[in-house]
């Protein structure tokens, strides 16, 4: 027998594993990787949550992987802004220079 079961990583990594179970019902192995992992059980249940409810939606218009014609994800043409990592750090209010050792 097997089912999924939340395991706890860490204090704030859970993860769902299929895990099987030997005659007596005592855990015998779990994958070695999760199918998801979240920051806590109710952030896996909402993901769960939200992954069947798309699955459903899309369920009457299943894509073929190997017909998808990708489109770029912003237009190429539109020019583009970029920010030094010290002006994003001063926009936060950050001190960009904290752990330079030239201070």
């Amino acid at each position: 027998m097997w089912n999924y079961r939340i395991l706890k990583l860490s204090d704030d990594t859970y993860g769902l594993y299929e895990v099987i179970y030997n005659d007596d019902g005592e855990i015998s192995a779990h994958s070695e990787n999760s199918e998801l992992t979240g920051s806590s059980v109710k952030d896996l249940l909402d993901t769960l949550r939200l992954m069947l409810d798309d699955a459903q939606k899309s369920s009457y218009n299943v894509l073929e992987a190997d017909k998808i014609k990708f489109a770029p994800l912003t237009d190429e043409d539109e020019k583009s802004e970029s920010i030094e990592i010290e002006d994003l750090a001063k926009l936060m209010g950050l001190n960009p220079n904290k752990y330079n050792n030239e201070q």
